[in-house]
């Protein structure tokens, strides 16, 4: 058997590339959309909410804006913080366009094992956002 080894052109990269985010941002679809999110953890470890890259906002006119998380209901057991990145994401219009991610991150005390949970709230400065304020409960395992 021969083979041969094959070159993607670079468009068909970048709309592969673009296909991989959006299926992966379905995966994450409940997160994303508000509501309940489960998440099983090392104790001690810092562990992403969501490996999606994070909270975004583009608007229908392109422009980019910041995403901040509020803590509404801290864990008992544990931190929340919050880690800014950027990264391209496609848009509605299929556009790709660079990003500021906004992730929420848990990390449990040293040591503690069991059940933890918080709550927090999405929050932009766009009127047009329809995830704006949208509050998000996570239910924690701590191993």
């Amino acid at each position: 058997m021969t083979t041969y080894p094959v070159r993607l052109p670079s468009a068909l990269l970048i709309k592969i590339t673009a296909g991989l985010v959006l299926f992966f941002g379905i995966l994450c679809g409940a997160h994303a959309g508000g509501g309940n999110t489960s998440l099983v953890v090392k104790s001690g470890e810092a562990k992403e909410i969501c490996k999606c890259g994070g909270h975004w906002r583009v608007d229908s006119s392109g422009k980019v804006w910041p995403v901040s998380i509020e803590v509404v209901t801290p864990p008992k057991s544990g931190a929340v913080t919050t880690r800014a990145s950027t990264g391209q994401r496609k848009l509605r219009s299929g556009e790709a366009k660079t990003v500021r991610l906004t992730s929420v991150v848990y990390q449990s005390k040293k040591g503690y094992v069991g059940e933890d949970s918080f709550t927090y709230r999405r929050v932009t400065a766009d009127p047009t956002d329809p995830d704006n304020g949208k509050v998000y409960t996570v239910a924690v395992t701590v191993r």
